[in-house]
């Protein structure tokens, strides 16, 4: 079994049959965007308990592309430690250690991917001027109140609208949301999407949190990291 997951072989056969899911997966979710198109809405653990599961013919695909995510994650931690174990010199040390931060590179940012997934949380709706909403990790977000700016057309130039964060009945955190200015707090990304002043002032507002966003950049960074040692090496010796 060790050999299995050793053999470059089986990194390469691996991919390919991530690339064949993944493109019967293209096929499969425009094909049935009823099933699929949650996964935009909720979260990845959330989709598969709610949906997935009860349409194993449709979304299987889904299930074989992380079946293979899970071995190729094997096949590159088996393959890292034995190539840290191996001896090491002082010319080759850049050479041989780059593929292994391309390695802890991709292993992190699955590793990103899975905490957002299971450990983190996305939810909206339309929120009334002054309302309160609960959010998942306990605390309460208030809507104070949307701001209006018209030009002297009657046109709407502007909008925005004032929030507040609440902790055991203590605000933690307060700021003015707008189209493209959301309020981070506490790990979480809040957003104003759209509003309404009939019948009652209202607003559309997304909360998101990803516990993973933090380790996804690092693995991106670590990745490009690595990715530029290879190639400045590669190119050296031509």
């Amino acid at each position: 079994m060790k050999n299995f997951f050793l053999s470059l072989k089986t990194t390469v056969w691996l991919l390919t049959g991530l690339i064949c899911v993944f493109f019967l997966g293209s096929y499969l979710m425009p094909a049935y965007k009823d099933i699929h198109g949650a996964m935009n809405d909720r979260l990845l653990f959330e989709w598969v308990e709610q949906v997935a599961v009860d349409h194993p013919w449709v979304t299987g695909w889904f299930f074989l592309a992380l079946a293979a995510l899970v071995l190729l994650t094997i096949n590159t931690i088996v393959c890292s430690i034995q190539a840290v174990r191996g001896k090491w010199s002082r010319e080759d040390f850049l050479l041989r250690i780059a593929p292994q931060v391309v390695h802890m590179a991709f292993l992190i940012i699955l590793l990103a991917h899975l905490l957002g997934a299971g450990w983190g949380y996305r939810i909206s709706g339309m929120l009334p001027q002054g309302g309160y909403g609960r959010l998942p990790d306990g605390r309460v977000l208030q809507l104070k109140a949307i701001r209006v700016q018209g030009d002297p057309s009657g046109y709407i130039r502007d909008w925005s609208a004032d929030v507040a964060v609440y902790e055991s009945d203590r605000e933690t955190a307060a700021g003015v949301l707008g189209p493209n200015a959301p309020l981070f707090t506490g790990g979480a990304g809040i957003y104003l999407k759209s509003f309404e002043l009939k019948p009652t002032p209202m607003a559309f507002i997304l909360v998101t949190k990803d516990p993973g966003a933090v380790w996804a950049l690092a693995g991106a960074v670590l990745f490009m990291i690595g990715t530029v040692i290879i190639l400045f090496l590669k190119w050296k010796k031509v």
